[in-house]
């Protein structure tokens, strides 16, 4: 069966474009980028609150649970199928909220909607899932994505002792999303 390149290629595009959204959110948060309008107590204008939705939103388009939809669970397993149990892992961390991250991304997030009452089914993800479990989510997909990539390089290079590296942090990684979704290691 040959591997499906073009996803690959666009997960890596849209990856990349996650990760640049993720530091500047995190810039924002730590206060090592100020921007020049907002950042007054009393602002309507709140960069922070916007990056946010802007991640979220963004991050559910890696992980989107339709057929014609870029979904990296799909591509991993597609091209990297003997890292499963760490795929499994960090899509079991996921799973649970993903109706919600669809709902937050289409009426907050880029879709938008007319009322008030049509956007809030969009803050069921709050309700649903604590910010601390989402972002530990998103910071363990965004490991396995970079050290996965990172993996497949090092093999092309013949990297035998950067591959072991990368295989060694797929498995904390894999552990480490195990644990924080509270369910038991096989």
């Amino acid at each position: 069966m040959q591997k499906n390149t073009e996803e690959l290629i666009l997960f890596v595009e849209r990856t990349r474009h996650f990760l640049n959204l993720w530091t500047i959110y995190n810039d924002l948060l730590s206060r090592k980028y100020v921007p020049s309008m907002g950042e007054e107590a009393e602002s309507i204008h709140d960069p922070k609150g916007t990056m946010m939705l802007i991640l979220y939103a963004y991050f559910y388009s890696l992980v989107e649970d339709s057929n014609d939809g870029l979904n990296a669970f799909r591509v991993w397993r597609e091209h990297f199928p003997e890292e499963e149990h760490a795929i499994a892992a960090v899509e079991g961390q996921i799973a649970p909220s993903i109706s919600h991250l669809r709902l937050f991304r289409n009426r907050l997030g880029f879709h938008g909607s007319r009322s008030r009452a049509h956007e809030a089914r969009g803050l069921d993800l709050f309700a649903n899932t604590s910010g601390t479990a989402m972002w530990n989510a998103m910071k363990n997909f965004k490991a396995l994505a970079s050290t996965l990539l990172a993996k497949e390089m090092a093999i092309k290079k013949s990297d035998d002792a950067e591959a072991k590296k990368c295989r060694d942090w797929i498995k904390a990684i894999a552990a480490r999303a195990t644990e924080q979704s509270g369910k038991p290691s096989a």
